[in-house]
């Protein structure tokens, strides 16, 4: 049955819309058709239009002039929330409509938005014209995919005969400096562990070649490291990974290398007749590290390594300045990350180059792109083309903090790591300091914020690499971890496990998060694993909690509500960090998972639990 939003009402001209003159009042409505968040187009060819207005606004359409029609597409409210309505709708706007948007305001009386701003009428040229959108290409095994992040070094050793010297025992504490023999085979070995938590994707930190145990300082960008198992050892972790139908990325920095990157060790041999010069910017020849007295504690320790492993000299001066000063250009001016300089042609090719030989020579299935907000903007633009040119399926997730819409149009990334819905998280459920309302309104902000496909393929992460674990921000109190796993599960996008969260590991800032994984006793048999592996077999089972449309339910205090929607089958997702409470849903139905009860519409959840309950039949 075609939707209400392909049975548009027609009207003779916009003086039969809403009634004029329109009311013009500075109302806050929001709309920007060059944003793939407001105005994108669905693979079936209709149109996803999104529109903020501010409460108090009703009865909203989106009037396109066809040839001599008027027709008006009704819109739907999302969200409600304390700051705006968020209004959606899917429709067979076609290229070439030109479109204004209608609204009531409490009166009855007309809100009319064009172009020019809230007008009183609707001028003839005073329309946005709709363009002819191709949808974008996100890839759908990402969109909704579990995945599960592993640090290399600290997951499991699967092979000692390659750990590096000075490796130190197994569940030692963790130390930036000190290995302690993760590698790929450990990967390998485990896949059953990670197949049996519902695991889609496996994404890697960095695994080329680098003296550090984060290595996003690599040295050659074509080798995985040794102490890792080599190239030999991914090639069998992505053919055992991908028999079992889980897909493998990768993380890499193609902002910075390490000094020992045979590009800068030609500028450290070579100088300014190096044929690799404007790889990188150098402020000062010849290329050394300026370190400044008095010498501190850990200059004695560190600066003759960096010496050793990059062939730098160490100048000792006794101006003012930095403690270490590099006289080439870094990232965040740490001496062991030289920065490339991708404006310059050879170099971008170089990197290039990498990006697409991994994805189509070795096989992995995408890239994690660290610090993607420091490079030229223009740079993933060619960085896309030439990934997606070796796959189109090549899932590019980029690490961007806070507001990614500028790198997600379409050009550039398929999605972002999704931090900002971490930082909701930690809101509501680890400190607490945040209530439901609240949450509602910054979850349905995140779910304005992007368009719609980007949304399902963001990594919605509760922790990673370079954050505290979430344990550890909850104060060790694992209900709430696991109540955030349950929103992860439930919301849009594509849940991130950071290894050992599933069994509740703990850890604060870098080095802390990076703890080695517990492999003993069983690591299945923990709560939390458990409930993963559960919640993932509910995704599988309910195609709606993976690419269901999104609705929110009227949500405080301690309870967050909300829906998602799927070919008819309406699924309601109520959150309880509080006491036993009763809640009244939408309609009746029948407790899919949860510790709860069901009664009429009305739900009574748990202290502390949540439930995902079917509306309807």
């Amino acid at each position: 049955m075609p939707s209400k939003a392909d049975r548009p009402r027609r009207f003779h001209d916009d003086l039969a819309v809403h009634g004029l003159p329109g009311s013009v009042a500075p109302w806050d409505i929001r709309f920007d058709p060059g944003d793939r968040a407001y105005l994108d187009r669905e693979p079936d060819g209709r149109y996803r239009v999104r529109v903020h207005a501010e409460p108090g606004l009703g009865h909203g359409l989106v009037v396109a002039r066809r040839g001599t029609e008027h027709l008006g597409f009704a819109l739907e409210t999302v969200a409600a929330t304390s700051r705006f309505l968020f209004w959606e709708l899917v429709g067979s706007l076609q290229p070439g409509d030109r479109i204004s948007l209608a609204f009531r305001d409490p009166g009855g009386r007309g809100v009319y938005r064009c172009p020019s701003g809230i007008s009183s009428t609707v001028e003839r040229l005073d329309r946005w014209e709709v363009p002819d959108l191709k949808p974008l290409t996100v890839p759908g095994w990402a969109q909704g995919a579990m995945i599960y992040q592993i640090f290399p070094d600290r997951f499991a050793n699967g092979d000692p005969g390659n750990d590096p010297p000075g490796t130190v025992p197994w569940g030692s504490p963790p130390d930036a400096h000190l290995f302690q023999g993760g590698d790929l085979a450990g990967v390998t070995t485990h896949l059953d562990y990670l197949a049996g938590l519902g695991v889609e994707v496996i994404y890697l930190n960095p695994i080329f070649a680098s003296p550090s145990t984060h290595r996003y300082d690599t040295v050659d960008y074509h080798q995985v490291d040794p102490v890792l198992g080599g190239n030999t050892a991914l090639a069998e972790l992505l053919d055992a990974a991908h028999d079992c139908g889980m897909r493998v990325v990768l993380d890499v920095s193609l902002n910075h290398c390490h000094p020992g990157f045979f590009a800068f060790q030609d500028l450290v041999r070579n100088g300014p007749e190096s044929s690799y010069r404007d790889w990188f910017v150098v402020h000062e020849w010849p290329v050394r590290i300026k370190a400044r007295r008095p010498v501190r504690s850990w200059q004695r320790e560190w600066l003759p390594i960096w010496s050793a492993q990059s062939g730098l000299e160490v100048e000792y001066v006794d101006d003012e300045g930095p403690a270490v000063e590099p006289t080439y250009e870094c990232w965040y001016g740490v001496a062991s990350m030289p920065r490339i300089n991708l404006a310059n042609p050879e170099a971008r090719n170089y990197l290039l180059g990498v990006a697409a030989d991994w994805i189509q020579d070795a096989g992995i299935d995408g890239w994690r792109i660290d610090v993607a907000r420091y490079v030229d903007p223009d740079f993933w633009v060619d960085f896309r083309l030439a990934a997606k040119k070796a796959d189109p399926e090549a899932y590019l997730l980029g690490e961007i903090m806070g507001d990614a819409s500028p790198w997600l149009q379409g050009d550039r990334f398929d999605a972002t790591m999704n931090y900002t819905f971490r930082d909701i998280c930690l809101g509501f459920l680890a400190s607490g300091e945040v209530d439901a309302e609240d949450t509602a309104d910054a979850l349905a902000r995140l779910w304005a914020q992007y368009a719609w496909p980007v949304t399902l393929a963001n990594h919605d992460l509760i922790g990673s690499h370079d954050t505290p674990r979430f344990l550890t921000e909850a104060g060790g109190e694992q209900w709430r971890l696991g109540l955030a796993m349950v929103l992860q599960m439930t919301f849009p996008g594509a849940p991130g496990i950071y290894y050992g969260d599933e069994v509740g590991l703990d850890g604060g800032h870098d080095p802390g998060s990076r703890g080695p994984f517990p492999w003993e006793p069983s690591p299945d048999r923990h709560a939390l694993y458990r409930l993963i592996a559960t919640l993932t077999g509910l995704r599988r089972r309910e195609p709606a909690l993976v690419k269901g449309e999104w609705r929110l339910l009227p949500s405080a205090g301690d309870l967050l509500a909300f829906e998602r929607r799927w070919e008819g089958k309406r699924l309601a997702v109520v959150i309880n960090r509080g006491r036993r409470r009763r809640v009244e849903l939408p309609r009746s139905g029948r407790v899919l998972w949860g510790e709860a009860i069901m009664t009429g519409r009305t739900l009574t959840v748990g202290a502390h639990r949540a439930a995902v309950v079917r509306l309807g039949r």
